[in-house]
């Protein structure tokens, strides 16, 4: 299971591939060093004509996949919260 008391910070930038853009999540948090670990990449997670709706995407799985884990302390992208 995952510790669920730290903050988890969401990556949902899409990847372009063949004309369109990828959605796919990259969960991660901070170690006590503050290095940075992996908790869960989403894998492929559908293709989109515009950017902004794979990141979206990718952002609402994200949600949906840490709810269901952890509950929702995850950090998305300009979240700059200590």
């Amino acid at each position: 299971m995952y510790d669920c008391s730290e903050d988890f910070h969401v990556d949902p930038t899409p990847r372009r591939a063949d004309g369109e853009y990828i959605a796919h999540a990259r969960i991660s948090c901070s170690s006590t060093d503050g290095r940075e670990y992996d908790v869960h990449l989403s894998g492929d997670l559908g293709g989109f004509d515009a950017r902004e709706d794979a990141v979206r995407y990718a952002a609402n799985w994200a949600t949906e996949w840490l709810k269901t884990h952890c509950g929702s302390r995850q950090r998305l992208p300009g979240d700059h919260r200590q």
